[in-house]
């Protein structure tokens, strides 16, 4: 699901923005529960060596042709990618029990050509360059491997719900990933105070969008492997 809204702010406040939150639907199109998200797939399994359940996933859609001319023209872009873990299954509970988190700040630039991007993720904050739209797309509309944090039940069947921002601007909801993906490694577990989880209406339905563009989805179910 895909919404749009005018640009309401200029450059400074783009050059500003880092992690920030989802936008919502429209009043006649809430859906009533993460289950009834677009479906999209995803790819899930464990990472061999440190064995964290890892998610890699596609949105490429969220970048349209006015986001491209506004890279392409050297504004700052954002994307930020949110994944909550929800269990599947009838009467479970729809609280999420562990997200996956990932923005990219792009800027071009035109002397040299190339797009600069900063990626942040739970494991740290990395700098990268691209050389055409088709890298920036590769490392910023999509994820790859990302590790899932938290205990999941051995067996458990579950799924992720996803949303995906362009140039979002809440500062509430960038203080609150800025802590959570601060923390020290292997902190980044799940705890029943965390703010940033909760149910599906906390995290997707009350809020109101204020991005450029934004596109929600729920993945395929995955059953953690031993």
């Amino acid at each position: 699901m895909i919404s749009r809204r005018r640009p309401l702010l200029g450059a400074l406040v783009l050059a500003l923005t880092w992690l920030v939150p989802a936008g919502a639907w429209a009043q006649d199109d809430t859906p009533a529960s993460p289950t009834t998200l677009p479906a999209r797939q995803a790819r899930f399994g464990r990472d061999a060596a440190t064995r964290e359940l890892q998610v890699s996933v596609s949105f490429r859609d969220v970048i349209d042709d006015e986001a491209r001319r506004k890279l392409q023209s050297g504004l700052p872009t954002v994307v930020v990618f949110r994944g909550y873990v929800f269990p599947e299954g009838a009467g479970a509970d729809p609280r999420a029990v562990t997200g996956v988190f990932q923005s990219c700040r792009i800027a071009y630039d035109v002397w040299n050509e190339v797009y600069r991007i900063q990626v942040a993720q739970p494991s740290g904050e990395t700098s990268k360059v691209a050389l055409n739209m088709e890298g920036v797309l590769r490392r910023c509309a999509e994820v790859r491997d990302l590790a899932i944090p938290g205990a999941l039940n051995v067996g458990g069947a579950y799924f992720l719900g996803a949303t995906v921002e362009v140039n979002p601007i809440s500062q509430d909801m960038l203080e609150k990933i800025r802590r959570w993906v601060s923390r020290p490694p292997g902190s980044n577990a799940v705890t029943p105070g965390d703010s940033i989880f909760g149910s599906f209406v906390g995290l997707f339905v009350a809020r109101i969008g204020n991005a450029d563009r934004s596109l929600s989805f729920r993945t395929n179910t995955f059953t953690v492997p031993p």
